[in-house]
């Protein structure tokens, strides 16, 4: 199957998980606006998002390589995940217990106090139990993408995002805003159980081993896994501080950033699952066999779809803020104030959205050069440059500073990670990257001029006509400037495009 196949697949699927999330979003606000029951759902859930993110990527990043290396050995892999299976589960299952015991003590470490303290630790005590769902969620995932099969982890981001609603709609008239927190266990539950079949028809038996001793591939994912727990974690680490420099500006300010975020993060899990996932056994597979041209000419790759999908994203995001947030969110008790406090963020988030994508991927093909430390220090680099970013922004820009202090994080780590990755193998990418920008920005500044045109006559309809109208004329006006300045990955979507329409048209 092709990257753009795979990565099309990867793309319809989680664009229908982030939807379905969204919604959850949506109801919640729609419920509580940005008051105190939002703001405690949103800093508990925290912690289960925090593992969902970090725990998946760094089990992938040990588990790939070395599983990669057995399957084109062609020596069996069951016995490998026979004891992985048992790490996961005691360290998780221990690490659920523990965050029970300690759930008020954790929601204190967020600056909170009185109601919204003990509504928020009892939020933390339902939701610890998907901590082990996580784990087996990650080990499971990984041994499918080892087997270059992305459809079915994919498919749990759905099957979570489809429980978690049902779930709120039934719990939440029971048990009030923690309905909410236990419906999101729930939701974890779902997207480790939808890959079961799939493990199945690869031949793995789920067995306990611990016959760990003189096992040389374990040994070796064990020296990798510290670093890059580390690193996932550092990566993460501004999450927990953006909820605690929230929470020092004013109440309804980490609902807003989270409302925010939810909706960045949409762009950012399509497209960066969609070439992220598929290409790091790729890069894996070419440093094994010491095919370096051909693994930084796949990292060029996709850097430049990144690159091309998500600038326009970023301006798009820059100037249909207000109207975007209104749509989305504006019903119920969310009200004008919280369209406010979420649109002045929404701007300084998008700042971030290409580096950000472009960090993850460099850190994978760190990983795949089994060079652990780097993304680490660089993760650390980040969170100093996080805390100062902050230091400066807030009292200029507010809780709009806490969101502009990411996206300037994320600018310095992926030029960081891009230099380093330079001095290790070389230039990552050719003159034809650099094309690929300038025709992108030029079709970007292009787009956005048309926008700001037509956007007196348009912003006199109703929002509900206003904001798809206007998204989608931009996208026409993109896709056509880039077409017209042949850029070559452009024609080569749209070809894709064509051939798989015409032999439909012609059986008809």
């Amino acid at each position: 199957m092709s990257l753009l196949r795979i990565a099309s697949m990867i793309v319809v699927l989680t664009l229908v998980g982030r939807l379905l999330g969204f919604f959850r979003s949506v109801y919640v606000s729609s419920l509580y606006g940005t008051g105190m029951e939002a703001d405690a759902f949103n800093i508990a859930a925290t912690i289960p998002l925090t593992l969902f993110l970090v725990v998946p990527g760094a089990i992938n990043a040990v588990l790939i390589p070395t599983m990669r290396g057995l399957i084109e050995k062609k020596e069996p892999t069951g016995e490998l995940y026979h004891k992985m299976l048992v790490i996961i589960l005691g360290i998780f299952a221990l690490l659920s217990v523990l965050g029970i015991v300690f759930s008020h003590q954790l929601a204190a470490m967020f600056g909170l106090s009185g109601e919204k303290l003990a509504l928020t630790a009892e939020m933390l005590q339902w939701m610890w139990p998907s901590a082990v769902f996580i784990g087996l969620t990650g080990l499971w995932s990984s041994l499918c993408n080892a087997h270059q099969h992305f459809f079915t982890p994919t498919l749990g981001t759905v099957a979570n995002g489809a429980l978690v609603i049902a779930g709120m709609y039934v719990l939440v008239p029971l048990y009030g805003a923690v309905g909410l927190a236990i419906a999101t266990s729930i939701g974890y539950l779902a997207a480790m159980l939808v890959m079961l079949p799939t493990l199945r028809g690869f031949g793995y038996r789920h067995r306990l081993s611990l016959a760990w001793r003189d096992d040389a591939s374990l040994k070796g994912m064990g020296e990798r896994v510290i670093p890059i727990l580390i690193g996932a974690v550092v990566a993460q680490a501004t999450t927990f501080m953006e909820r605690g420099f929230a929470e020092g500006v004013g109440t309804g300010v980490v609902s807003a950033l989270a409302n925010a975020n939810q909706i960045v993060q949409m762009p950012m899990a399509i497209f960066v699952g969609a070439f992220t996932l598929p290409l790091f056994p790729l890069l894996a597979s070419h440093v094994k066999r010491g095919e370096m041209a051909e693994m930084k000419q796949i990292l060029q790759k996709g850097l430049a779809y990144l690159f091309i999908l998500l600038v326009p994203v970023t301006v798009g995001l820059a100037l249909y803020a207000e109207p975007v947030v209104r749509l989305a969110f504006e019903r119920g008790a969310f009200d004008e104030h919280s369209v406010a406090l979420t649109a002045w963020a929404l701007p300084f988030y998008g700042l971030g959205l290409y580096f950000l994508a472009a960090r993850d991927l460099l850190t994978r093909a760190f990983y795949a050069l089994e060079n652990t430390k780097t993304p680490v220090i660089i993760g650390a680099i980040g969170i100093g440059v996080y805390v100062l970013a902050n230091w400066l922004l807030i009292p200029l820009l507010g809780h709009g500073g806490i969101a502009l202090a990411n996206a300037v994080s994320a600018i310095c780590q992926a030029l960081l990670l891009f230099v380093l990755l330079w001095r290790a193998v070389g230039s990552p990418v050719r003159a034809s990257f650099l094309k690929t920008a300038a025709r992108t920005l030029l079709a970007c500044a292009i787009m956005g001029a048309a926008i700001v045109l037509v956007d007196p006559w348009l912003s006199l309809l109703s929002v509900w006509l206003y904001v798809p109208i206007g998204i989608a004329g931009g996208a026409l006006v993109y896709v056509a400037v880039m077409a017209l300045l042949r850029e070559p990955l452009v024609s080569e979507l749209l070809q894709k495009v064509r051939k798989r329409s015409t032999p439909a048209a012609g059986r008809s």
